[in-house]
């Protein structure tokens, strides 16, 4: 990512001094929103020095378990010069505009974005403090800037030795002009990034002093519990306040939009009386709406004529061509819960003059729109306290607990009301990784090599639920029309030489609320995609890893890890008795890794022991962080392939918690290796690319085993 282009003023660094105190603050500006956050009067500090020496990082990132303010101190304190010791990340209480992803145009911890976006950012503004903080020591020496560093929170003078903490030189920089383009220290000076050192997190997240917003309490808090529509797009026709109100603690009846939160002394007594509540919701078109039923769509619209084209490479014709070897495949995959282990919840205190929420969010701007719209709350009267996330995975992006929570408030005149939704309530009511159907078709010469390929795919256009005009994506991706990432990222993109290659996408609207799951379509394309390769690694009666590599001219990252995989797993050497090895590898959020997945018929099933994993993010802030993530990627997608789904039956979900939506348990986890390969690649995310290759690399070492092939997902649906 190259550097940004940078508005720093004289006027908005002293406005941002002002509001922190005798502080030395420096913001960040970015072009397309500068004046912005002026106008709002909010602050924009990334970086705070207090004249004690204390440095702070207010981040506009949510930490959910990925360890991004950790990879994002790092960042900062290495440019600064800091005292790895003295930070505090804290996160500013109003989504203003300086902390929004470019490109997103929002304040949002989605796409892997927390480090490759923000890296080349927090480093600039790192440098500006840092040099300002260097001239205030020179004209207090008497000797050139050139002559100093900053270490460990110390400007210091190598001739002399003498050495002036931060915290004296920050009223003296206050008072000096800011660099618009500061010197950013040599890559051989950057001893802090690319080291595992501990989280900052991990304290607090081990002794149980880690705040989320389930443990939030305010003087005075009632609780709620919400009773919601069954069906996705009913609404309350009506419901019997009468029928609750004489339960223990009951102290509120409130409709919110898809039904109605019971407020009371305790949360156990507000669900005792949402469960009794007497409610009646609307009867709705997906009443009677079934997976069969949209299984049956999904087949239809693969036959359909005349779907549009989404991708073209070469020449389409040659897709349909049958002189050579024809493979033809058609895989599936059911819709997913998030499943987050802490179920959405929020404390809110909402008075029509102020209202403050504590909440795990990944999407700040959101809840603010979504408070704009459902209440007419203004932006400037929201102020949010965001605590850790209990896991986030896409789903807490959305703002709905929020209207819940403001609008409980607000029937009990401004007291804090903390509403929590039920595990149930999670998965039967939650917005879904979206159901899609693909269809295969790849025509292979006398060699073995895939000369064309046609993709036609079946589903939701998710990225139209979030603003997304597939038209307008294609004009600035170079796809053609009907292109929308969140379905078709990982096929449309994908990295492999083919040189006729088409991808069609048959829209087929269905009335579910649906939300970016863990990578998103890449979970379900890379399964797709990788799978398919391996059936035409088959075809050709040729070495999967093999297979791929003579289809990755080019492709020097791509070939990277595959090579690492290949050495870490063993690949080219017989595997160990009653040990079936299967291989994907995908590119998602600007990453690569390869997998290989190691696993064992017994006599339930199957037994994954050991996944090997090569990545390669660019440069690794923290090896540990990224290895951890990876670990945690295969353990979630090891779950979600072998026994997850989401089935509906009358238009509501038949899976209401973990017994019959399981995650991986603990005696069921693999060991998972991971290598990281540097070799100079731009910056890439690491929280979602070790999802996507899971599923296949499972799928082809069950192939491996039983010459049998897994085409739709959950393997539990395969005896």
């Amino acid at each position: 990512m190259k550097p940004q282009a940078f508005s720093l003023t004289r006027r908005s660094f002293l406005a941002g001094a002002v509001a922190a105190g005798a502080a030395l603050v420096v913001p960040l500006r970015l072009p397309a929103w500068a004046g912005q956050g002026e106008a709002a009067g909010l602050s924009q500090a990334f970086i705070r020095i207090d004249t004690n020496g204390q440095v702070t990082f207010v981040l506009p990132t949510s930490e959910m378990g990925q360890g991004t303010h950790t990879g994002q101190a790092q960042i900062l304190a290495e440019e600064l010069g800091a005292d790895w010791s003295s930070i505090v990340v804290e996160m500013p209480k109003q989504p203003a505009p300086d902390y929004r992803v470019p490109f997103v145009g929002q304040m949002r911890s989605v796409g892997s974005f927390g480090i490759r976006v923000w890296h080349d950012p927090l480093r600039h503004a790192a440098a500006q403090a840092r040099e300002m903080l260097t001239q205030a020591a020179a004209e207090r020496l008497g000797v050139a800037p050139g002559t100093l560093h900053a270490e460990d929170g110390f400007i210091v003078h190598a001739g002399s030795g003498r050495r002036i903490p931060f915290g004296e030189l920050v009223e003296d920089a206050m008072a000096l002009p800011v660099p618009e383009e500061p010197t950013l220290r040599p890559d051989d000076e950057r001893t802090l990034t690319g080291r595992s050192i501990p989280r900052l997190d991990t304290l607090a997240k081990v002794t149980g002093r880690a705040v989320y917003a389930m443990d939030v309490e305010r003087e005075g808090m009632l609780y709620g519990a919400a009773r919601l529509a069954p069906v996705f797009s009913a609404e309350v026709e009506s419901f019997d306040e009468s029928s609750v109100t004489g339960m223990p603690g009951v102290v509120a009846v409130v409709r919110v939009p898809r039904g109605a939160v019971v407020v009371a002394e305790s949360w156990w007594q507000a669900r005792r009386a949402a469960d009794a509540l007497d409610i009646t919701f609307t009867r709705t078109p997906a009443d009677d709406l079934s997976t069969d039923e949209i299984e049956g769509l999904l087949r239809e619209a693969l036959d359909r004529p005349d779907v549009p084209v989404s991708t073209l490479r070469g020449e389409a014709e040659a897709t349909l061509s049958t002189e050579g070897r024809v493979v033809e495949a058609e895989y599936s995959v059911p819709l997913l819960a998030h499943a987050c282990m802490e179920p959405i919840n929020c404390l809110a205190e909402s008075t029509a003059e102020r209202t403050e929420l504590w909440l795990g969010t990944q999407g700040h701007d959101v809840v603010r729109m979504t408070l704009e719209n459902a209440l007419q709350l203004p932006a400037e009267q929201l102020f949010i306290n965001t605590t850790y996330l209990g896991g986030g995975f896409g789903r807490k992006t959305h703002g709905e607990i929020a209207v819940q929570a403001v609008l409980a408030s607000r029937a009990v005149e401004g007291r804090p009301v903390k509403v929590l939704w039920s595990r149930e309530n999670d998965i039967q009511q939650g917005q879904y990784r979206q159901t899609m159907r693909c269809r295969f078709r790849a025509v292979l010469d006398d060699a073995g090599a895939i000369t064309g390929m046609r993709i036609r795919v079946a589903g939701p256009q998710m990225g139209r639920e979030y603003g997304i005009d597939p038209e307008q994506r294609a004009q600035a991706t170079g796809n053609l029309a009907n292109f929308d990432p969140f379905s078709l990222g990982g096929l449309s993109d994908m990295y492999y030489d083919i040189p006729n290659f088409v991808v069609e996408h048959a829209v087929v609207d269905l009335p579910i609320p649906l939300c970016p799951w863990r990578s998103i379509a890449h979970s379900f394309n890379g399964f797709f995609f990788e799978s398919f390769m391996d059936e035409c690694a088959a075809a050709a009666e040729r070495d999967p890893l093999e297979f791929r590599r003579s289809h990755c001219e080019g492709q020097a990252r791509m070939l990277a890890v595959l090579d690492r995989v290949s050495e870490m797993s063993r690949w080219n050497e017989p595997a160990a008795e009653g040990i079936a090895r299967g291989l994907a590898v995908v590119e998602s959020y600007g990453s690569f890794v390869a997998q290989v997945v190691e696993a064992r018929a017994n006599g339930e099933g199957i037994q994954v022991e050991r996944v090997h994993a090569a990545i390669d993010c660019g440069r690794a802030i923290n090896p540990d962080q990224v290895e951890a993530q990876i670990q945690g990627s295969v353990i979630d997608a090891l779950g979600a392939a072998l026994r997850q789904k989401v089935t509906l039956r009358d238009g509501q979900a038949e899976q209401s918690n973990f017994h019959d939506y399981p995650l991986l348990r603990i005696g069921e986890a693999p060991s998972v290796a991971v290598g990281i390969v540097e070799i100079g690649s731009p910056l890439g995310g690491v929280g979602e690319p070790g999802v996507p290759p899971l599923a296949p690399a499972l799928a082809n070492a069950l192939f491996a085993a039983t010459q049998r092939r897994i085409r739709h997902l959950p393997f539990s649906d395969h005896a």
